[in-house]
């Protein structure tokens, strides 16, 4: 049997028992043949609603005074003052600083990680600085230099 069959059959018994009329809902008489099941449903409607448990509900209670709305707006202010300081420090406004830690030799003036660094803070002016500075710790050379000069320098 398919279901929208069942539901005429269903249909039909119930005509058939309340002598063809349509059924109506009488909550009168209803309270008044079940009071037990009527003074369920009171009660029932009568217990607290319990909403949200956990987090939902905690953030409800400390929202919900004003020691507790004063506290989460001082902990906004002080994140957002952190970050702030973070962005905006003393330290920002410094113009940036030649390579310092490349001025030993010549030799580490002119590795890679130093000329990519010089050129990074000062682009390609600040990479000839260094080449000229390395040119002149070394001084004037030779231009040729023996294998034992070589391997030593």
């Amino acid at each position: 049997m398919s279901e929208r069959h069942n539901e005429e059959w269903l249909d039909r018994e119930l005509q058939r028992v309340v002598n063809g009329a349509k059924p109506a809902f009488d909550a009168g008489q209803w309270k008044r043949k079940y009071p037990k099941e009527y003074q369920t449903l009171l009660s029932r409607s009568q217990q607290p609603v319990q909403t949200g448990r956990g987090a939902g509900r905690i953030v409800r209670l400390v929202l919900g005074r004003l020691l507790g709305k004063l506290a989460v707006a001082a902990v906004l202010i002080a994140v957002a003052g952190v970050l702030l300081l973070g962005r905006l420090g003393p330290q920002s406004h410094r113009p940036p600083t030649g390579p310092s830690s490349v001025t030993g030799s010549p030799a580490q003036m002119m590795t890679m990680m130093s000329l990519q660094a010089a050129y990074r803070q000062g682009g390609t002016e600040a990479l000839n600085r260094q080449c000229d500075k390395a040119l002149k710790m070394l001084g004037p050379r030779t231009t040729s230099l023996s294998l034992k000069e070589l391997l030593e320098g």
